[in-house]
C-alpha cells in the first residue's frame, strides 16, 4: 500500500506540467505622483512619539476605498512641514544626529519633489536653534508669494529664521523675543503670538531684513481665555478659537493684520454645560466659509488638550451653527479638504484616521494601521 501512494505521487508529479518560468523582474522602477495634487489627498504628519527620530509625512487618498496610501517623506525630531502650492515642492523643517540619537547636531531645510517625493535639495540651518516641540503648522510658513521660507527657532530665544527658495540660501533672520509662531500677513510680513495679548508685526524688506516692527493693541487676555496657537485659515482670515468657547477672527490680507468682532461658539446653555474646543489640531475649514471645531463637554482648566466627541459647523459670515457631527470614535485632530465634495478627516484617540462627510457627518472609512503612528497634524490640499 505503501510502494503505491509513492508510485502514485511519481506519476503525478511527472504527468503535471510545470508553470513555465516568471519572467525576471525589473527592479528600481519608481512610480510617480502628479505634480498637483488632488484635493482628496491628505497629508497625514506622523510626530512617532514611540520614536521620535522616525517622524514622517504620510499621504493620503482619503476618498480612496482602497489603495488610498500614495507614499511618504521622512520628518524626524519633531519637524514642521509645509507643502508649495506654485511649485511641485514640500519642505520639511527637520534636526538629525550623526549617531542617530546621539552626537552632532544638524538641522537642515529637506526640499522634496512631490511627483518622486525624493530629496531634491538641503539647506543647513546653523547654531541648533530650530525649535523642537509636538508639531504646530505655524512653525514652517511660506511668504512673498512663496518665494520665501520662514522657519521657527526657539534656543531658548525666539526667532524666526528667512530663507530664499530659489537661491536656496538664508537671507536674514528677525527676533520675535516673548511671541511664538509664524502667522504670514500681506506679502512678506508676518505676525506672531504674545502672552501679554497681542500679536509681534514683523515687516520685511525686498532682501529679507527687518523693515520696521510694532504690536497691536491687546485683543485677548492669555491668563482668562487663551488663543488656540492653531488656527484655521478661510481665504486670508485665521479663524482662533479660544480655550473657553469664543472665536477671535484676524484678517490677515494686508500688511496690517486687523482684528475683527469676536464671536461665540456656545449658547448659554452649552457654556453652563461648560462645552469648549479641545484636542491638537481642533479646526479645519472650508472656503465655502464654513468653520469646523472640535468640541467636548464638561470642560475644565487643563481639558483643551483632551479632545472631543463632536464636530460643530458654523457659518463664519453669521456665526451660527449649522451642524454637529457626532463622531464615531473620540477626535484629537481635525481638518477638512476643499473641492465640491469636502471630506471630515479626523484623528481619533487610537491614532488611527477617520473620514467623514463634511456635509453630512457621515462615516465613510478609517485607515492607518501599519502606515502612520500619530498623525497630530493634518494638512489638506490648497
Amino acid at each position: 500500500m505503501q510502494r503505491s501512494a509513492l508510485l502514485w505521487l511519481a506519476l503525478l508529479a511527472v504527468s503535471v506540467p510545470l508553470p513555465a518560468e516568471l519572467p525576471v523582474e525589473s527592479i528600481g522602477v519608481m512610480e510617480k505622483l502628479p505634480a498637483v495634487w488632488p484635493d482628496t489627498w491628505l497629508q497625514a504628519h506622523d510626530t512617532n512619539f514611540r520614536a521620535l527620530s522616525d517622524g514622517k509625512v504620510v499621504i493620503f487618498d482619503v476618498a480612496s476605498e482602497n489603495r488610498n496610501y500614495k507614499g511618504s517623506i521622512p520628518a524626524g525630531q519633531f519637524a514642521s512641514f509645509i507643502a508649495s502650492t506654485t511649485r511641485p515642492e514640500v519642505y520639511v523643517a527637520e534636526t538629525y544626529y550623526s549617531q542617530r540619537v546621539r552626537g552632532t547636531r544638524n538641522d537642515v531645510i529637506t526640499i522634496y519633489d512631490k511627483t518622486t517625493l525624493a530629496p531634491s535639495a538641503e539647506i543647513p540651518l546653523p547654531g541648533g536653534k530650530r525649535g523642537q516641540y509636538v508639531t504646530f503648522k505655524n512653525t514652517l510658513q511660506l511668504l512673498n508669494d512663496e518665494q520665501w521660507l520662514a522657519v521657527y527657532n526657539f534656543s531658548p530665544a525666539a526667532t524666526v529664521t528667512i530663507i530664499d527658495i530659489t537661491a536656496r540660501k538664508i537671507i536674514g533672520e528677525v527676533s520675535v523675543a516673548g511671541c511664538a509662531m509664524i502667522y504670514p500677513t500681506g506679502k512678506r510680513n508676518f505676525m506672531s503670538l504674545c502672552s501679554e495679548g497681542v500679536m509681534l508685526v514683523s515687516a520685511l524688506d525686498e532682501k529679507g531684513g527687518v523693515a520696521k516692527q510694532w504690536r497691536t493693541p491687546a485683543f485677548f487676555n492669555a491668563d482668562e481665555d487663551p488663543l488656540f496657537a492653531m488656527p484655521t485659515m478661510i481665504g486670508r482670515t485665521a479663524y482662533f478659537p479660544t480655550f473657553h468657547g469664543d472665536v477671535q477672527p484676524v484678517d490677515l490680507s494686508a500688511d496690517e493684520p486687523r482684528v475683527l468682532k469676536r464671536w461665540t461658539l456656545v449658547d448659554d446653555a452649552e457654556r453652563k454645560a461648560n462645552w469648549r474646543p479641545g484636542g491638537w489640531q481642533i479646526a479645519g475649514a472650508h472656503d465655502s466659509g464654513r468653520l469646523y471645531v472640535l468640541m467636548h463637554p464638561d470642560g475644565y482648566n487643563g481639558s483643551h488638550k483632551n479632545g472631543g466627541p463632536e464636530v460643530w459647523v458654523f457659518d463664519v459670515a453669521t456665526g451660527k451653527r449649522s451642524a454637529r457631527h457626532v463622531l464615531k470614535n473620540w477626535g484629537v485632530s481635525i481638518e477638512v479638504t476643499s473641492g465640491d465634495h469636502p471630506y471630515l478627516v479626523v484623528t481619533n484617540g487610537a491614532f488611527q484616521i477617520d473620514v467623514y462627510g463634511a456635509d453630512d457627518g457621515k462615516w465613510l472609512r478609517m485607515f492607518g494601521d501599519h502606515a502612520v503612528s500619530m498623525p497630530m497634524v493634518l494638512h489638506a490640499v490648497h
